[in-house]
């Protein structure tokens, strides 16, 4: 009897003491159970956070890309049509200088812009007249004007008339062909107004 009391006692201690035992270890798996899900919880929360700000950024870089893209063609835009201004302007400006260059009074013309162009070379005695092939008719009237200067006449580059005066004496050229005109004028017409490609 006394050693049934024994073992009683002995299963007992061995119960109580395998139960603490296990209570230990689910209180240890509890606490580890519960590490491993805050740790979880919180890769999860900064793989969250990090997809959000890659994709806000990602769509700051699309927009971004999207208001250069428009601001390009905008400025595309507003370049073609001052090129298309400036084409028509100067279009009409040509066909201006076409009209002038054969009407009646070309001539007298001629003779306004040599005297310009002798007031530019003072003491000029020979020069040469530069003058499209078509103009050549007017280099009698031309003679007639300044009898004081002796002048060759010769066939200049210009198409769309005037003359170039040259005084190899004095070493100057005198331009006033409407081409070089027409030339300066789109120049400060382009500074004056922006009406230039600048990318």
């Amino acid at each position: 009897m006394q050693n049934d009391n024994k073992l009683a006692a002995f299963m007992a201690a061995m119960v109580s003491a395998a139960e603490a035992e296990a209570a230990e270890m689910r209180e240890t798996a509890a606490d580890e159970e519960a590490a491993a899900l805050a740790e979880c919880r919180a890769g999860t929360e900064t793989d969250s956070e990090k997809r959000i700000a890659a994709a806000e950024a990602d769509a700051k870089n699309q927009e971004d890309k999207r208001i250069t893209a428009a601001a390009f063609a905008a400025k595309r835009e507003l370049l073609r049509f001052r090129e298309d201004c400036a084409d028509e302007v100067f279009a009409a400006v040509r066909e201006r200088i076409k009209s002038a260059a054969a009407g009646k009074d070309y001539g007298k013309m001629l003779c306004a812009l040599f005297k310009k162009a002798l007031d530019a070379m003072p003491g000029a005695e020979r020069v040469t007249v530069l003058l499209r092939p078509e103009d050549m008719g007017h280099s009698d009237a031309l003679k007639r004007a300044f009898p004081d200067v002796e002048l060759s006449f010769a066939e200049g580059e210009q198409a769309l008339g005037g003359l170039v005066a040259d005084c190899p004496e004095l070493s100057r050229r005198v331009d006033l062909s409407f081409d070089s005109a027409l030339e300066d004028l789109e120049g400060r017409f382009a500074e004056t107004t922006g009406f230039s490609m600048e990318m």
